[in-house]
């Protein structure tokens, strides 16, 4: 097949570029051709970029000459916000190409993408067409007319059938995702499911080779969890552990006060690939202790599964449904330090417990996050969105 992907890039390489990239790898060596038609990050926010982000007729230019030069089988957007906007799939289906839309964040609903607000989750525009609490909460960069232009946006093609009948398949991460957008009014049948994948890092370390160490990877942010991961530790049982924290963020400091308190406490900065996947695989326990719902399982806890390591998460159904259905783990609530201490020194306590929950979560990622079973889904969703549009 011939797959012209679409994507708008944002101020910074994020999960979506990533994904789409992997795609574009898994595509290729299966022997499909694979092109990317992309619209770089926007450099203002004025007015022009305001309109541009309802009704792009650059983009229906942009789309109408790749489709009459490369002759795609399927056009897949991965993010058409904000400047190539949603008229990427009206173009395209003018052009009788059908469509497949990645959802990499909740921006089909919620103008932030996050599903968040004033630090605490919110679902305030959800089933609503018109997104009038976007612009009364200024949610896109806190300003009026940035958020007035991303709520029109997505009210018109909400209004005008843009989701629901000009892309032929949605594809989500999990299940939770995939009912926010059916909320939303996208028809269920057009919703299929592609969790995310991660290379497969080879054989688990010997548990006996495991180091006393609980595993923190990600931005050191309010919403990743660190305040609560930080209190939880402090207040838990954790004799012989070393929690190790991995990234960097406007939170630093506060880790590095921990830190200077607490010697089981180890800041580490950004660390390779490379370093990243050693710390995972020699590791006990990853903690994933996320405050809002996150677009998937993040990549830190699937290359935790795939490394035959424990997970710890916070019990958000997006974030811990595999991890609860396959038992590689355990959930504390959402934002709860004291209930993380617990469920820390529960599991810390027992390494026979761990050991085993690692075991199951190697099963949770051989099942559903390969990528072979990524190109599985790519690939039947492409045959799918091709039969149907066909008389």
């Amino acid at each position: 097949m011939r797959i012209l992907q679409a994507h708008n890039r944002h101020a910074t390489r994020g999960g979506a570029d990533v994904v789409m990239d992997q795609d574009q790898g898994l595509l290729s060596e299966a022997g499909h051709e694979v092109r990317q038609l992309v619209t770089e990050a926007v450099q203002d926010a004025g007015v022009r970029s305001a309109v541009r982000s309802v009704w792009n007729q650059d983009t229906v230019r942009r789309v109408t000459q790749a489709v009459e030069e490369f002759r795609p089988d399927v056009l897949h957007v991965h993010t058409p916000f904000p400047l190539m906007s949603p008229t990427v799939f009206r173009a395209a289906h003018r052009l009788g190409v059908p469509t497949v839309a990645t959802m990499h964040s909740f921006r089909y609903t919620c103008i932030a993408g996050t599903l968040r607000r004033d630090g605490a989750i919110c679902e305030d525009c959800v089933g609503r067409k018109v997104k009038a609490p976007a612009v009364r909460h200024r949610c896109y960069h806190d300003s009026t007319a940035a958020s007035a232009s991303l709520a029109t946006s997505l009210t018109l093609h909400h209004t005008i059938g843009t989701f629901s009948a000009r892309v032929d398949r949605f594809l989500t991460m999990t299940d939770f995702a995939r009912d926010i957008l059916v909320r939303d009014g996208v028809p269920p049948e057009h919703v299929g499911v592609k969790p995310n994948h991660v290379e497969d890092p080879g054989p688990p370390a010997p548990w006996a080779d495991r180091r006393q160490h609980v595993l923190f990877s990600g931005r050191l942010v309010d919403e990743k969890g660190i305040r609560t991961l930080l209190e939880g530790w402090r207040r838990s049982r954790h004799d012989g552990y070393e929690l190790r924290v991995c990234g960097d963020g406007t939170l630093r400091p506060m880790v590095e006060e921990a830190a200077a308190v607490d010697p089981s406490i180890r800041p580490l900065g950004w660390l390779s690939p490379e370093e990243l996947l050693e710390e995972q695989r020699t590791a006990k326990l990853t903690v994933v202790p996320s405050e809002w719902y996150e677009a998937g399982p993040p990549l830190v806890l699937l290359e935790s599964l795939a490394s035959q390591t424990a997970v710890l998460c916070s019990d958000l159904e997006n974030i811990c449904a595999g991890v609860v259905q396959f038992g590689a783990g355990g959930t504390f609530r959402m934002g709860d330090a004291e209930d993380l201490a617990c469920r820390l020194s529960e599991l810390l306590a027992d390494d026979q417990m761990l050991q085993d929950a690692g075991r199951r979560g190697r099963a949770l990622y051989e099942d559903s996050h390969t990528p072979q079973h990524s190109l599985q889904v790519l690939e039947s969703t492409y045959r799918h969105v091709l039969g149907s549009s066909r008389p």
